[in-house]
């Protein structure tokens, strides 16, 4: 995987659901242990599991919002 400046996506990032996943992915990098990410952020450590996930499964394109799947049709 190529590297990735994180902090200077965070401060560039206007949407903050994406720059609160990319402020947790910092803090994993710097060595922070994920529930202890949980509570400097105050989200669940399974949001912050699944954004880590996502990242490293699909990089920057994971952490996009996905539509939400049409359970009604």
């Amino acid at each position: 995987m190529q590297f990735i400046d994180i902090k200077s996506l965070i401060a560039k990032q206007t949407n903050g659901r994406m720059r609160m996943r990319l402020l947790a992915l910092s803090h994993i990098k710097e060595g922070t242990n994920r529930a202890q990410v949980a509570i400097y952020l105050k989200v669940s450590r399974k949001s912050v599991n699944d954004w880590a996930k996502k990242f490293y499964e699909n990089g920057l394109d994971g952490l996009k919002k996905t539509e939400p799947i049409d359970l009604v049709n």
